[in-house]
């Protein structure tokens, strides 16, 4: 639900345009029932309604001949014959499987994993999509923060298909940068300057280093440099686990600026 609610708010703020066909929504119900997000037939008719007020132009009536001419896995013969209707260039999905390349490039389309497809709309809409991740956060009627939706997306669907670990590393360097940037920067006030005018600072998981107006943080289990700011702008890659990490590296540096101000 996390997912399709973001993915809908992208939509909601024209990002791109939103189709679907009633067999769509069927099949996406019954998964919410199947999987226990929704206990009654009930609340999947609202869950549809809703979705058909708020995207009235998105419905498509796909004719059954065409479903029956593609060439897919059958349960999703639907799917793309929906997006032929439509006109739609990208079909956005957690099974990649089901859109093999050789039954979508007869119709020009492509099949995106909703985290590339996350991803490229956080690329071409810079800003927007944090924006839109704060509102989710101030608008579900069970209040989460920011970071637990982000957490959401990233670890505790139940199907790991679901999950958009690219995108929420992304948006939580968006949402943590800044703090970052100021906490790598005061463990740089006490590392290294090298002769040409950088400062490093070595810890165990991490490196930080600086030039200038230009700051990196490396980290050290092979995944390479997963924060950089430069010419006034952040960005990068953040896991729950770094952000965690500097956190605690930020109160160590605190106790340690106490002892120093202490000494006689």
């Amino acid at each position: 639900m996390p997912l399709c609610d973001t993915l809908m708010r992208a939509a909601e703020a024209e990002l791109y345009e939103l189709h679907f066909s009633q067999e769509i929504l069927d099949g996406a119900t019954r998964n919410l029932i199947k999987n226990g997000r929704m206990k009654t037939d009930a609340q999947a008719a609202y869950f549809q309604e809703q979705i058909k007020t708020n995207f009235p132009d998105a419905m498509v009536e796909v004719p059954s001949q065409l479903i029956a001419a593609m060439t897919n896995n059958p349960r999703d013969h639907h799917v793309i014959a929906a997006a032929i209707v439509a006109n739609a260039k990208v079909i956005v999905t957690v099974d990649m499987d089901g859109f093999p390349t050789q039954a979508l490039d007869p119709w020009g389309i492509e099949a995106w994993h909703a985290d590339d497809f996350l991803v490229y709309l956080d690329e071409q809409n810079p800003g927007t999509m944090i924006k839109i991740i704060k509102e989710q956060s101030n608008e579900l009627k069970v209040p989460k923060s920011v970071p637990e939706i982000i957490d959401k997306l990233e670890t505790t669907n139940l199907n790991r298909k679901n999950r958009v670990p690219k995108f929420t590393h992304t948006i939580r360097c968006q949402f943590y940068g800044d703090v970052i940037v100021q906490i790598a920067k005061k463990a740089l006030d006490i590392g290294i300057v090298a002769p040409e005018g950088e400062r490093y600072y070595e810890g165990t998981r991490y490196r930080l280093w600086q030039k200038g107006e230009i700051l990196t943080i490396t980290a050290k289990d092979n995944r390479g440099e997963i924060l950089r700011l430069e010419n006034g702008e952040i960005g990068g890659y953040l896991s729950s686990a770094d952000v965690e990490a500097f956190q605690i590296f930020a109160q160590s540096l605190e106790e340690a600026k106490r002892q120093k101000d202490q000494t006689p």
